[in-house]
């Protein structure tokens, strides 16, 4: 009896470890790991137009992309590589991944198309003595989190006038490496947990900026929070998953674009079945 007490301890102590092998051969095995290599690709484009006040306008466009090209195994990212051109470069099904890049810039110039016929070569070197409008659109794409099998890639594109900055957005798209998928709010939450992940998001909105009630932060420019959204602009990081808000979506232009962080621990009754979020923390 005594030896089978102690084959029977040998045996499960033998199955703990190889359950412990088993889960640290999950994406957690790969903390700090880059879920993804990536190369950079930088593009632009110039135009100048002569306006019908006679005024000269120059438009420039620049991009600056790091896309995805293999896994953290050296695998190619072939089907991640549409996905990103799809979501982040917002490119048709149609487009090879270095068309969807330059299209980038193209639909930024194309911002433009009201204005008049561009001047030639020629026409913009007689027309020096003009007065003239610049017109900068540029766009910046890089991975801010990329490891545990995610990657998350910001979009930020900004608009400058005459050296004023004049427009600013950013935006988040998350990707799972391992399933070559797009990790939208289904992949965190329950449906019937999302009005209560709302009202995480105005509790922590209200923390952030010290107020009481709806009242002080309309008094501090926003209009929108009883209709706060848990909106697809998130991003991931060590500490929780941030929701970020572009301007005039729930405040005036001047408060910018509000981020509300909420630490994982706070979102772990509200996950679905085989939630990213259990990977990420």
């Amino acid at each position: 009896m005594k030896f089978n007490l102690v084959s029977i301890a040998i045996l499960l102590s033998f199955t703990m470890l190889l359950c412990s092998c088993s889960k640290g051969a999950s994406r957690k095995s790969g903390d700090g790991k880059p879920a993804v290599t990536l190369k950079s690709q930088r593009l632009n484009d110039k135009s100048t137009f002569k306006l019908s006040n006679g005024d000269r306008c120059t438009i420039v466009a620049d991009a600056s992309i790091d896309y995805p090209v293999a896994t953290s195994d050296g695998v190619p990212v072939d089907s991640l590589q549409r996905l990103f051109a799809a979501y982040v470069l917002e490119s048709g099904d149609s487009l090879s991944l270095n068309e969807a890049m330059r299209q980038v810039v193209v639909n930024s110039m194309h911002q433009y198309d009201f204005m008049d016929e561009p001047l030639s070569e020629e026409e913009v070197a007689e027309e020096d003595d003009l007065n003239t409008l610049n017109y900068v659109t540029s766009t910046r794409v890089s991975a801010i989190y990329n490891k545990n099998g995610v990657v998350t890639f910001e979009r930020v594109d900004v608009v400058k006038k005459n050296d004023k900055v004049t427009s600013v957005t950013h935006r988040y798209y998350s990707f799972d490496v391992e399933t070559n998928s797009y990790i939208d709010v289904n992949r965190l939450f329950r449906d019937d947990a999302l009005a209560d992940v709302c009202q995480l998001l105005k509790q922590q909105l209200l923390k952030q900026n010290n107020a009481t009630g709806n009242e002080q932060l309309n008094d501090l420019g926003y209009f929108n929070v009883e209709n706060i959204t848990v909106s697809r602009n998130f991003y991931f990081d060590e500490n929780g998953v941030t929701w970020s808000y572009l301007p005039n979506e729930l405040a005036v232009e001047a408060v910018g674009e509000p981020k509300i962080t909420i630490p994982y621990g706070d979102l772990t009754d509200y996950q679905c079945d085989n939630s990213i979020l259990e990977h990420l923390h």
